[in-house]
């Protein structure tokens, strides 16, 4: 897994930082709150005259219409009160997933790639829920609440400071043993959220293999497997459930026994003349205004210590360091990277290796390519022939050696200007949820929608463009599922096309396309291809290897062979092996 730089915030600080813009509506709420606790603080104060006067001569006036008045204003108050907190909530969520949406996308892919997509997709989804269940629940009105707290706590002395004494012991009893829970809810959350992504990746790994699970009659199999991660995320989950069930109990015993013992002792001090029947009501009153604070305070620990979890999976996304910075997003520097120079470029993976194996995929790599040069590079399956491709369109970075694009070190030249000259096909040719239109133009910048029907036509895909009469407007649905292999090959080439990039990097970019479209798709991207383009094809079709300027054998990560058709199939056995044993046909 990958490791996160530490903030060393804690699980306070992240939601105390997430709060951090909505100062001024978080002001408005404490002041709505504050506002509505001299409301409540009133009360007790009402009700003490109220019940001491209502035997008196004088009566008891107005104070009825007070009191009611009081509480309309209060009701009103925590009513409004309680729209903003689930605004500044949901808007917490909504950031928390903007951020890890833009990481997402801009972290490098060796880093993505150590995570699995459900994983991520539990961070996003169910992860920011827990950050806005912990705001929704209590958090707010805790702090705020402190005043309350503090109101009643000297309402209460001046009524009698014995009965204060008795309920402040309890209380701190209570506060002790909720500290002590959530203290062991944070680690059980965490490991509760873990198993969840893991659920998650599991389900999302079977959905993507629907159609292979049918045909194997796998459903049974993969049920079994999946509920047992089902099962352990329900583990979990009632681990967390049994330390969060302790804190309910110690707050509501705490607050039984108080009151119990409140009553108990004031009522023997009532009929010992020492406070009158209205002091006590008042002091009972002023006490259930001093635990519900308190009990906001316990529901808040218990709820920001059961979203921990879910907060440090957020975290951990967002301390990967950035590829490059976002800012050059918009500046492409106009570079000529038609020539590329490999010089003894290596390049290893995160992961450790097995004992005993290299920890390179690509090692001590040679290779010279001249501006307009169109090569193939072929060898058996693992031999870092995609790898190789990924390097040169910076979506790695190299470990060692030196990669040069038309003489200019890639250290000394951004990202996204490489990837603006270049144009990728990939093997398993992955598309987005939208349109034909979107696919093609996938960036969003030069969008044609003639100049993308010309090539979608041209490339065969004629029965699509006429599927329900939409044409490139055609929604294809998620990864393309309305569209078959070659179809999907044939869009990503189009997408390629339209880019018109100085450098053409093809990886396997006919595999599933017979030889009449294969002949057709490779026909129309050399009549669209600039005469000065490069082209680098990683290859298995006869066809497209033959007609290279020059062939490149790969195997363990270097080149070990290199020449025309001819001379390989005369001088390296391995090229040889290849054909005879048709991964090269």
């Amino acid at each position: 897994m990958v490791k996160a730089k530490n903030n060393g915030k804690s699980s306070w600080g992240v939601v105390f930082s997430y709060l951090s813009p909505f100062k001024g509506l978080l002001t408005v709420i404490c002041l709505m709150s504050l506002t509505s606790s001299a409301a409540s603080l009133l009360q007790p104060l009402i009700v003490n005259d109220l019940v001491d006067s209502a035997g008196s001569a004088q009566g008891i006036g107005y104070l009825p219409v007070l009191i009611i008045l009081v509480l309309i204003i209060g009701a009103i108050l925590n009513g409004v009160q309680q729209y903003f907190i689930q605004k500044v909530a949901e808007s917490v969520a909504r950031d928390a997933r903007t951020q890890l949406v833009r990481k997402i996308l801009r972290i490098p892919l060796d880093a993505l790639e150590k995570y699995t997509k459900g994983d991520i997709l539990s961070r996003v989804i169910n992860d920011t829920m827990l950050l806005r269940r912990c705001l929704t629940e209590g958090f707010v009105q805790s702090f705020v609440g402190i005043f309350t707290l503090i109101g009643a706590v000297i309402g209460m002395f001046f009524i009698d400071p014995l009965l204060l004494a008795i309920s402040a012991v309890i209380s701190l009893l209570a506060v002790v043993s909720v500290t002590m829970a959530t203290s062991k809810v944070e680690k059980s959350s965490a490991q509760m959220q873990q198993a969840v992504g893991e659920l998650s990746s599991d389900v999302s790994s079977v959905l993507e293999a629907s159609s292979l699970v049918r045909t194997e009659n796998a459903a049974g199999h993969q049920f079994k497997r999946l509920q047992q991660k089902v099962d352990n995320a329900w583990l979990k989950g009632i681990g967390v459930a049994r330390l969060v069930a302790l804190i309910t109990p110690i707050s509501a015993v705490a607050m039984q026994i108080t009151f119990l013992v409140v009553l108990g002792v004031g009522g023997v001090r009532v009929a010992n003349g020492i406070i009158t029947v209205g002091n006590l009501v008042s002091f009972v009153m002023f006490l259930v205004m001093m635990i519900m604070p308190l009990g906001y305070i316990f529901g808040t620990m218990s709820n920001i210590a059961e979203a921990s979890g879910g907060i440090t999976r957020i975290q951990e996304i967002l301390g990967i360091p950035d590829e490059y910075p976002e800012q050059l997003d918009t500046y492409h520097e106009n570079r000529d990277i038609r020539s590329i120079l490999l010089d003894n470029v290596s390049f290893k993976y995160g992961a450790e290796p097995e004992e005993g194996a290299s920890p390179y995929l690509i090692s001590g790599m040679t290779l010279s390519i001249a501006p307009g040069e169109k090569i193939a590079i072929v060898g058996p399956s693992g031999s870092g022939k995609s790898t190789l491709l990924r390097l040169i369109a910076r979506l790695y970075e190299i470990s060692g050696g030196n990669l040069l694009y038309s003489g200019t070190a890639s250290s000394d030249i951004s990202i996204p200007a490489v990837r603006a000259k270049i144009g990728l096909v990939q093997q398993e040719s992955p598309l987005i949820l939208g349109t034909l239109l979107d696919n093609v133009y996938i960036s969003g910048r030069g969008t044609d929608s003639a100049a993308a029907h010309r090539i979608l036509k041209d490339l065969g895909l004629e029965k699509v463009l006429e599927r329900s009469g939409h044409g490139v407007d055609l929604n294809i649905g998620g990864s393309g599922t309305s569209l078959s292999g070659g179809e999907k090959q044939r869009l990503a080439i189009a997408r390629v096309i339209l880019k018109n990039p100085q450098v053409y990097l093809l990886d396997e970019f006919t595999s599933q396309l017979d030889g009449i479209s294969e002949e057709l798709v490779v026909s129309v991207l050399n009549n669209n291809a600039a005469p000065e383009s490069t082209m680098i094809m990683v290859a298995h079709r006869m066809s497209t290897v033959v007609n290279a300027d020059m062939i490149y054998v790969m195997d363990h990560g270097r080149i070990v062979a290199q020449g025309t058709h001819d001379i390989l199939m005369e001088f390296s056995p391995l090229y040889r092996e290849l054909v005879s044993n048709q991964l090269i046909h």
